[in-house]
């Protein structure tokens, strides 16, 4: 399972047609309610999840949610040089800081003052952090946060199945929820590998079976890494769950929200689960502007719009395992607007269904044929199981063979059989060598190779195709 801070280079991989720009000095920038802290911080909110771009952090730029903030009017500057002082801040409506790393400048006392001050008179703060002390975030954002009481750990939240996204402990499906408008509405998020929040703030958590797991290092650093990772089990001294992953809390006129998952609001996972509806509720509250909660306009910003259907009890397309679906995610999120979810009943140019372990029920099949039968296109991913599953899988019944094809004109090419019925729907069953499991997929990461090149290729083709009859 990919963790949430894999190491990579800083410099871009030959082939990428797309490079960070500088954000431009104070001086050149006007007002706008949201600063991005590019001082403390790396932020890559320009760029995030494309064509072309496969640095690991680039990935992680949180553009569609500043996109969005944006198309409601809500602007944002960054500020990459210098000191944040109080006439630096002065103007802005909320102070964001995207997971501060050991490579960048620390925060300085007159910095801490001045941002204190700033949250105490009525501003806002959103700060992402990570799992363990990766990049040695922790060290650095603690004295930061010491000043509004605000305790931060050295440890990443791991769970146990059915809590998490496939085989790992890692990457968790958070369901418990405290009252908050920032949690409102939401059933579940998607967390890779994220870090522990005081839970006297906490409004998310982990389940009861979770565990705190600690940061693994010798004496002097011996065996640091940058991603510094524990174990991923829980020895006998990790305390038990529920742990805080997302935090919110009044601090005098101001307000804070923290996250422990930099992942959740990155391109590749932001519209996966409720992630998207988290960060609209999170920047409404931190804004004081009830407006901004506005789902529906999110998700209606582009088209054509692609939705990967998991239900909670398959996370397919949130798992990174051998026979799962997340780089075919991401594959497909860098070229449509792309969801994950788990709601029928919200509409798309082109359903993505993966047949497997999961047992669809009366009520989903008749959802499903009901929307083909209305003219959407239905694309049902070839079975897979996982080692030692064959025998599991084997007795259910795929989700192609339990819709009714009755009146449907059946037609193949290269890489899908179809049927088409006369609304215009279709059902399209995509070939058995096309099968995208991550096995099969290059992860968003890396550049495919030669054989991986043409398979994304031959996909991409599929869903053109579709999208366009």
């Amino acid at each position: 399972m990919i963790s949430s801070c894999l190491l990579v280079t800083c410099s871009f991989l030959v082939g990428q047609t797309e490079s960070p720009e500088t954000p431009p000095p104070p001086e050149q920038q006007s007002s706008a309610p949201i600063l991005i802290d590019w001082i403390h911080a790396n932020d890559f909110s320009m760029i995030g999840l494309r064509p072309g771009v496969y640095d690991y952090h680039v990935l992680c730029g949180s553009r569609h949610g500043i996109d969005y903030l944006a198309s409601k009017g809500v602007g944002h500057e960054y500020i990459s040089e210098g000191r944040l002082t109080p006439e630096r801040l002065a103007g802005h409506k909320l102070l964001f800081i995207n997971l501060v790393s050991v490579e960048r400048e620390p925060f300085l006392v007159s910095e801490i003052m001045a941002i204190r001050d700033f949250v105490k008179d009525g501003g806002s703060l959103l700060v992402i952090v990570e799992h363990s002390n990766c990049y040695f975030h922790s060290h650095r954002i603690k004295p930061l946060l010491a000043v509004f009481g605000i305790q931060i750990y050295l440890d990443s939240v791991c769970d146990s199945a059915p809590h998490t996204l496939g085989t790992g402990n890692g990457w968790l499906a958070v369901t418990d929820f405290s009252d908050h408008p920032v949690t409102k509405g939401l059933r579940r998020l998607g967390y890779q590998t994220g870090g522990r929040l005081d839970p006297r703030y906490s409004v998310a958590w982990s389940s009861d079976q979770s565990w705190a797991d600690e940061w693994s290092i010798e004496i002097y650093g011996r065996t640091c890494d940058v991603g510094n990772y524990g174990n991923f089990k829980r020895d006998d001294h990790e305390p038990l769950g529920p742990h805080g992953v997302v935090l919110a809390r009044d601090f005098h006129k101001g307000r804070i929200v923290i996250v422990g998952d930099q992942n959740m609001w990155g391109d590749a996972f932001i519209n996966y689960a409720d992630d998207y509806r988290l960060w609209i509720n999170a920047t409404a509250w931190l804004l004081r502007d009830p407006s901004l909660v506005d789902w529906k306009a999110y998700e209606n910003q582009h088209h054509p719009r692609v939705v990967l259907y998991e239900p909670d009890d398959a996370a397919r397309f949130g798992s990174t395992a051998e026979e799962d679906y997340y780089s075919f995610l991401c594959l497909v999120e860098r070229h449509y607007w792309t969801f994950a979810n788990d709601r029928l009943n919200e509409p798309a140019d082109l359903r993505i269904v993966a047949d497997g372990r999961h047992s669809f029920s009366e009520a989903e099949v008749s959802s499903l044929a009901e929307y083909v039968h209305g003219g959407g296109k239905l694309l049902i991913l070839p079975s897979t199981a996982a080692d030692g599953e064959e025998d599991k899988v084997k007795p259910r019944a795929s989700l192609s063979k339990l819709l009714d094809t009755t009146g449907a004109i059946q037609t193949s090419t290269d890489y899908t059989t179809e049927f088409r019925y006369p609304g215009g729907g279709c059902i399209a069953l995509l070939a058995e060598d096309l099968n995208p499991s991550c096995e099969q997929i290059a992860p968003a990461t890396r550049i495919p190779n030669a054989e991986e090149g043409r398979r994304e290729a031959a996909i991409l083709e599929v869903l053109k195709n579709l999208l366009e009859k």
